[in-house]
């Protein structure tokens, strides 16, 4: 996941936290009130909005769980109200390193900036950021040593027998909640053993047994029918059906497998008939494709399912040598589901080209750009337009920017209560925010007419004319930037051939 940007240190929607504990309450300097002018005045003096006051009073910094204003803290951090939590000294957040490392975390999720006044703590500081990493340290150190711990755990249970699988059992067994040992679903090991027959006596290939498994319309463990050949091989390699349990699937340097307390399925004999077929099987290699002879690739739907054609690629020879390639389009839905979902035939790339040159010789051309200086001088007027637009919201924002700190300096001096102080900000807020949104809409709508300016090398005017003219490249780039999709149907010609029908071509705008 993306990390959001962190925020900009000017007008921060700052919660303040002060506490005290029972023995603190005497001394001013500790007292709720001190806390809280002295961080009233330090917010005002870095133009920072107060989104809130939170206070604990009487109650000890040895855990956060007990404190029920730093809990509504949390809480406002998590929800994206707060930017940035103030206080009087660290120990008024928390005494216990653990609570504290949990909280510098949860601002550095939550991108919330942590200020102390007496240390002097700020992000925006080496000290700062000094301290955050010191923080960060311990913090690894402690992921680490949890993570280690939950390894050990979980190899340990392996060994004794016990499968990690809670949420996606494997195909054939099932689990109840809080249950250890996995039981056998008879329909589904059924299903189990039928495949391993089918892989083993009958001689089928994963993709023909996937293809079975779709006519016959038998559901997988997500209750779908849509078993890929990738499924198939899963359940062929899995020695869960052997009474194995095993650990570590993703990294062979720490896979091993254990004797589980499970029922078998499958008699040894016939698993290990599979895996050695499966290791002896010539798989064919995979390689690079020519560049720029698939252009039609990802504009292509099919007209009978709605779905995308995916590209493939069969070597030709000649006398025995590989001599190129031969780009064909299929619908991805047959490819996943068989004729379940989909009964549309291949077709190669030149029966594609031919159909589309076909069907843009019966439509008119695109309108000819012949008045590209009126367009440019009207585009130009916009943009001033837009231009001065975005000046007068730029002076409006400047204008409620000081406003809200002359709010503040009211509020700090007790000339407004702090629910005025909330509801004067808060409207002021909204304005700034409408206004910031207006700017950025503007400016990317600039951009955007400025990217889609017309340009001789890479636009053409008239399809009709020029298509046969272009090299695949060009083809290629004029697809991806002027066409949204082609619906195509693919009907068979003869036995071995089928042609392709262009129904329609939509345009991006």
């Amino acid at each position: 996941m993306k990390k959001k940007e962190k925020p900009k240190k000017a007008n921060l929607s700052t919660a303040i936290y002060v506490r005290v504990s029972t023995d603190e309450q005497a001394q001013e300097g500790f007292s709720i009130r001190g806390q809280t002018e002295k961080l009233k005045a330090y917010a005002l003096l870095k133009e920072w909005d107060i989104y809130n006051i939170y206070s604990d009073e009487g109650i000890s910094g040895k855990n956060i769980v007990d404190r029920p204003a730093i809990n509504r803290l949390i809480e406002d951090i998590k929800k994206g109200n707060v930017d940035n939590v103030l206080v009087f000294k660290v120990d008024r957040l928390t005494r216990s390193t653990k609570n504290l490392i949990e909280l510098v975390d949860l601002f550095e999720e939550h991108n919330c900036v942590f200020n102390s006044l007496t240390e002097s703590i700020d992000t925006d500081t080496p000290s700062g950021r000094m301290f955050l990493r010191i923080i960060g340290i311990f913090a690894e150190f402690e992921r680490e040593n949890l993570a280690c711990r939950v390894q050990l755990g979980l190899e340990r249970k392996v060994k004794e027998g016990y499968s990690l699988a809670n949420h996606v059992i494997s195909y054939g067994y099932t689990k109840k909640k809080g249950q250890k040992i996995q039981e056998v679903q008879p329909e589904e090991a059924r299903i189990v053993k039928e495949i391993f027959e089918m892989y083993v006596d009958e001689n089928m290939s994963m993709t023909k047994i996937a293809n079975t498994l779709n006519k016959k319309k038998v559901k997988t463990k997500r209750d779908v029918i849509t078993w890929r050949t990738c499924t198939i091989q899963r359940i062929l390699t899995n020695p869960t059906y052997i009474g194995k349990v095993r650990y570590s699937m993703k990294d062979s340097d720490n896979y091993f497998e254990a004797e589980g307390h499970h029922r078998r399925i499958l008699p040894d004999e016939i698993y290990f008939l599979a895996q050695k077929k499966i290791e002896n099987t010539k798989r064919s290699q995979r390689k690079k494709p020519p560049n720029d002879e698939n252009y039609f690739c990802g504009v292509l739907v099919c007209d009978l399912c709605g779905g995308k054609f995916s590209t493939h690629h069969t070597p030709k020879y000649k006398k025995g040598q590989e001599i190129g390639y031969r780009t064909s389009y299929r619908c991805i839905n047959k490819i996943c589901y068989s004729d379940i979902t989909c009964k549309c035939p291949n077709v190669i790339h030149s029966k594609v080209e031919s159909a589309f040159e076909k069907y843009i010789e019966q439509i008119d051309d695109f309108k000819n750009i012949c008045n590209v200086d009126i367009e440019t001088e009207q585009k130009s007027k916009k943009k001033q337009e837009q231009l001065e637009y975005i000046d007068i919201c730029e002076n409006k924002l400047i204008g409620l920017q000081s406003r809200k700190k002359r709010i503040m300096e009211q509020y700090v001096s007790e000339e407004i209560s702090f629910e005025e102080y909330r509801n004067l900000l808060e409207i002021s807020n909204t304005k700034c925010a409408a206004l910031e949104s207006e700017i950025q809409n503007l400016t990317a709508e600039i951009s955007v007419e400025e990217d889609s300016a017309i340009c001789h090398e890479d636009i053409i005017t008239n399809l009709k004319e020029n298509w046969s003219y272009l090299n695949n490249k060009e083809r290629m780039i004029f697809l991806q930037r002027f066409i949204k999709k082609i619906v195509m149907v693919v009907e068979k010609e003869r036995v071995r051939s089928n042609i392709a029908i262009i129904k329609k071509v939509e345009f991006l705008s």
